[in-house]
């Protein structure tokens, strides 16, 4: 693959980007992609993405540098069927992702997680990722919810912003076939480590190991879900997402395809890579192995 300088970097060009920690090869496996994590790039060398703080700018030449949690980060341009869109049209991409700033109900990846395992209904048969699965199922966003995960953004940046017709700059969402790898070997106590601050915020201050206490005997404890339980509690996350006003009612069955205007809570990193209105300009930043 092409190296790029983020010198190359228009405005509205996407970043996928693969993580560091369990939960991002989490996210990577249940989409059958190698991305965890999406941002868009707006003008003034910085992008936007979602965060646990909420919808914020970052500067793009900090990311490109940030080793230690990512893996590799790769650039894609969404295009029309004549080529790359208009500065005008790319303008009123960054301006709308602009409005997404300060969404003010933040969220993290095991939402994200949760509604990509919604989409691919991918049930491991490791006891305790089953138990992770029905957890991050329970935290998927409602549609009337205003947090965001990381490709939601990216996804209503293009799609809902003032180009007219409304939504002609959206990226065609197609669904890819269920992949066969296996699932990830996973450091089941650095992932607790990971998930304990997200699902016990309110641990006290100097404590910063009972979130992750918490975290591991959750895992621990909770029964082991079936496939018909899993399968009931991926069917109540599509009906919530199904709500009014979503671009698309979330299809339910295990087989269906995504059309090109998806609910925009179900847009995955790895679907904007997969849409066939991205192309791929080069990779950004690669860590070196070891």
């Amino acid at each position: 693959m092409d190296t790029i300088g983020i010198e190359a970097l228009e405005a509205g060009d996407i970043l996928l980007m693969m993580g560091e920690g369990p939960l991002s090869d989490l996210i990577a496996w249940a989409s059958d992609g190698v991305y965890s994590h999406a941002g868009i790039v707006v003008e003034g060398g910085e992008l936007v993405e979602a965060s646990l703080g909420g919808v914020r700018r970052y500067p793009l030449a900090r990311r490109a540098v940030e080793f230690e949690h990512f893996h590799f980060i790769d650039a894609w341009r969404p295009q029309d069927g004549s080529g790359a869109f208009a500065a005008a049209d790319r303008a009123l991409v960054c301006a709308h992702a602009g409005d997404l700033l300060g969404a003010p109900y933040p969220v993290d990846q095991l939402a994200l997680f949760g509604a990509v395992m919604a989409v691919r209904g991918k049930w491991p048969v490791h006891p305790l990722a089953r138990r992770l699965v029905r957890i991050a199922l329970d935290r998927a966003l409602p549609s009337e919810s205003p947090g965001m995960v990381c490709s939601e953004v990216v996804y209503r940046a293009w799609a809902e912003c003032g180009a007219q017709p409304r939504g002609r700059m959206a990226p065609p969402i197609v669904e890819g076939r269920r992949g066969t790898a296996p699932f990830p070997a996973i450091d089941w106590k650095r992932l607790a480590e990971e998930i304990g601050p997200v699902l016990f915020p309110k641990a006290p201050a100097g404590l910063r190991s009972a979130g992750q206490a918490d975290a591991a005997l959750l895992l621990r404890d909770v029964v082991d879900p079936s496939d018909a339980a899993l399968e009931d509690a991926r069917e109540q996350v599509l009906a919530r997402l199904a709500g009014p006003g979503s671009l698309r009612a979330a299809s339910a069955g295990a087989g269906a395809g995504l059309d090109h205007r998806p609910n925009p809570r179900l847009v995955s990193p790895q679907d904007l890579a997969n849409s066939p209105a991205t192309r791929l300009l080069g990779r950004v930043m690669h860590r070196a192995a070891g």
